[in-house]
C-alpha cells in the first residue's frame, strides 16, 4: 500500500512475515524562510528550524496514528540537514515527539533538493515482540518472526584520529563494538550507509573515497558475512549491501542493520546485477582496494522477501554511462535496479518463487549531484516509479561524471501459482 498525505508526507505500508513495515518520507509543510540579523545557516533562524522540524514531525505523527503504528515502532530515522550545526536543535525537538532512545537517529549533512532546511526518512515496524535501546539511542534491537534485528545510526569516529582512513576505520570499530555489546557479530550485518564529507576531494596523493574504501576493506578483512543463512551450495564473495555517498561535512557517519535468527527457513543472499561488474571486482583504476559491498541483499522468510538495494548509479560492466546527461543516467540507474531485483535474478541467486521489478520498491532515496538537474531526474523517477515515497537530497556521487545515485527498499511476496 502506497499513500501520499496532504501534509508533505508520502509513505508505504507493507507486510513482511508477521510484521507490518512502514516507510515514510517527509518534508515540512512550509519552508519558513525569512531574513534578518539573527539568521543562522542558509538564511533561517533558530525558530525557523524549530518550526520546520515540528511541522515535519507533526505530519509524521499523524500518519503513524492513522496506520496504527505507535511511537515505539519507529526503528530508524534519518534526518537530512542543510546545516549540520542544527543537529542538536533537531534532536531536542525530536525528543518532544518520540520517547528518548526509542529510535536510532542519524543526522546527515546533506541539503534537501527542494530548498527546505530538513528532510526526514522513517522506518517503522509494527508487530515486534520486543525492542531494546542501547548506548543512548545510537543502536536498538527488535524481534519479530523469531528474527532478531539490530539497527545502528549516527556512528561517528572519536575526536583524535586524523584523515579519512583513520577516522573511517575508527567509526567502523565503534560499529563493531556496538554489535558485540548487543550479541551480534560483524558477519551478521546486511546493510550499511556511509556518508563521507567531501567524497571526491584529494587527500595526500589519493582521493577521500578511495581512502574510505581502504578502511572498509581492512575492517572487513577475514569476515565471513551471513554464512549461516546463505542458500545451500552458494559460492561467491559476500558483503553487505551499502551506500557510500558524499556529504557536506568533512567527517564520516555510518548507519547499519544486522539480523540473526535460529530459523532454518531464513535465507539471506547478496544480489549482483548481471549487467554490472561486481563492485568488489573493480579494477585498481577506481580504487586500490575495491569497494566491498553487494549490489543488494535479499532476506527471504516464509512467503516474503525483503531487499536492501545498494546505492546504484549509471554504470554497466564497470564503466560510467551517459556522462553529462542526467535523464539518461537516471533511466540507466533504474534499469540497473529493475534487473537487480527481478524475479529471474533472485532465482539465479538461490531465492525462488518471487516475482519483482520496480513495482517491488516501497521507498527510494535519490542523491542528486547538481540541484539544477533535479527537475529532469525527478521527471524520470515519477514516470518509472509512480506514487512511491521518494526522498531527494544533494550529494556527491563516487565518480565525478556520475550525476545521480539511487537506493531503496523492496518487499515482495512469493508467487502463488
Amino acid at each position: 500500500m502506497r499513500k501520499t498525505d496532504e501534509h508533505g508526507v508520502s509513505y508505504s505500508v507493507v507486510p513482511f512475515g508477521a510484521s507490518r513495515q512502514l516507510f515514510l518520507v517527509a518534508e515540512p509543510k512550509e519552508n519558513y524562510l525569512c531574513s534578518g540579523d539573527d539568521t543562522q545557516g542558509h538564511g533561517q533562524t533558530v525558530s525557523d528550524w524549530q518550526r520546520q522540524t515540528r511541522s515535519l514531525l507533526e505530519s509524521c505523527q499523524t500518519v503513524l496514528r492513522r496506520e496504527n503504528f505507535d511511537k515505539n515502532t519507529v526503528m530508524m530515522g534519518q534526518f537530512f540537514l542543510a546545516d549540520i550545526g542544527k543537529k542538536e536543535l533537531v534532536r531536542q525537538v525530536f525528543s518532544e515527539f518520540f520517547p528518548e532512545n526509542s529510535c536510532v537517529t542519524t543526522f546527515i549533512p546533506q541539503s534537501p533538493v527542494s530548498g527546505a532546511a530538513i528532510n526526514l526518512e522513517l522506518w517503522a515496524i509494527a508487530g515486534c515482540i520486543s525492542s531494546e535501546s542501547l548506548q543512548s539511542g545510537s543502536a536498538i534491537t527488535a524481534e519479530f518472526d523469531d528474527l532478531r534485528w539490530f539497527f545502528a545510526g549516527d556512528v561517528r569516529p572519536d575526536y583524535q584520529p586524523v584523515g579519512v582512513y583513520a577516522r573511517s576505520l575508527n567509526a567502523f570499530q565503534h560499529l563493531g563494538n556496538q554489535l558485540q555489546q548487543n550479541g551480534f557479530q560483524i558477519g551478521q550485518v546486511v546493510r550499511t550507509w556511509i556518508y563521507q564529507g567531501h567524497l571526491l576531494l584529494t587527500e595526500g596523493k589519493t582521493q577521500r573515497y578511495k581512502e574510505l574504501n581502504r578502511a572498509r576493506t581492512d575492517f572487513f578483512n577475514g569476515v565471513q558475512f551471513i554464512k549461516d543463512y546463505l542458500p545451500p551450495g552458494y559460492c561467491g564473495d559476500v558483503y553487505p549491501a551499502s551506500t557510500g555517498i558524499g556529504a557536506d561535512d568533512v567527517d564520516v557517519v555510518i548507519g547499519a542493520v544486522a539480523v540473526s535468527t535460529r530459523r532454518k527457513d531464513f535465507v539471506t543472499v547478496p544480489l549482483e546485477n548481471p549487467n554490472q561488474t561486481s563492485a568488489f571486482d573493480y579494477g585498481t583504476v577506481y580504487s586500490p582496494k575495491s569497494p566491498k559491498f553487494s549490489r543488494a541483499m535479499a532476506l527471504a522468510v516464509d512467503r516474503s522477501c525483503f531487499i536492501f538495494v545498494s546505492g546504484t548509479a549509471s554504470i554497466t560492466e564497470s564503466e560510467s554511462r551517459f556522462p553529462e546527461d542526467p535523464e539518461k543516467q537516471t533511466e540507466q540507474t533504474l534499469d540497473n535496479i529493475a534487473a537487480l531485483i527481478d524475479g529471474s535474478n533472485l532465482e539465479k541467486h538461490g531465492i525462488s518463487g518471487f516475482s519483482s521489478g520496480l513495482n517491488g520498491l516501497k521507498i527510494v532515496r535519490v542523491y542528486v549531484k547538481r540541484p539544477d538537474e533535479w527537475a529532469a531526474i525527478k521527471s524520470v523517477c515519477n514516470k518509472r516509479l509512480g506514487n512511491i515515497p521518494i526522498l531527494y537530497t544533494i550529494a556527491d556521487v563516487c565518480r565525478p561524471e556520475l550525476l545521480v545515485e539511487i537506493e531503496g527498499f523492496a518487499v515482495v511476496n512469493r508467487s502463488t501459482n
